[in-house]
């Protein structure tokens, strides 16, 4: 994979391809978010964002090969959703318990892009490296669904509803299309990678 730089990493410093993935990522996850909010069930934030997460997040670890490249990706998101959570779900909507649960869903960005950096440096090095790129993208999925449903559960005021389509309430359910869709996206970013 060395021999066949991207194109980006050689005009660009780290810094600033590791802050165009962290623009990528806010992009992405606030198109999840804005399909949640008007559809209220939060499967489309998970499932189908997932595969787009894991190419922008595992994409710069492998170009990179450094300790933290994961967690940097989600700065630009932890940093902004205070403030727009803080907003909407604390002082708009009275969703959140308190302001905590606005600190805990910045912490949440910061955790899963941690678990991928994690993932990637202890996975065994004899492995391939597209297996490792899909093994970091499918532990960084399975870690962004864990922490949203303890997020979902526990921040949120529970809503006076009967209405049974819920994040917790049907987020087993299609737990393998996260983990099949986190682990196509480590794929597809292993091909981006090598120029593919």
């Amino acid at each position: 994979m060395n021999e066949r730089r991207w194109s980006l990493t050689q005009r660009w410093k780290p810094w600033q391809v590791v802050l165009l993935f962290g623009i990528l990522q806010s992009a992405i996850t606030g198109f999840g978010t804005f399909f949640d909010v008007t559809s209220g069930v939060g499967m489309f934030f998970v499932y189908v964002v997932g595969h787009l997460n894991a190419l922008v997040v595992v994409l710069p670890i492998l170009l990179y090969r450094r300790f933290g490249v994961g967690t940097a990706v989600y700065l630009p998101w932890a940093i902004s959703g205070l403030f727009v959570e803080y907003y909407l779900e604390y002082v708009l909507y009275h969703h959140l318990r308190s302001p905590w649960g606005v600190l805990g869903w910045c912490m949440v960005g910061l955790a899963v892009g941690f678990s991928a950096d994690l993932a990637y440096r202890y996975l065994p090095r004899v492995m391939s490296e597209r297996r490792r790129a899909v093994l970091t993208a499918v532990t960084m999925g399975c870690v962004n669904f864990l922490l949203t449903t303890v997020a979902v559960t526990f921040f949120y005021v529970p809503a006076p509803t009967t209405f049974s389509a819920t994040f917790p309430g049907l987020a087993y359910w299609a737990l393998p299309w996260l983990i099949l869709n986190s682990g196509f996206g480590g794929y597809a970013a292993h091909a981006v990678a090598r120029g593919v």
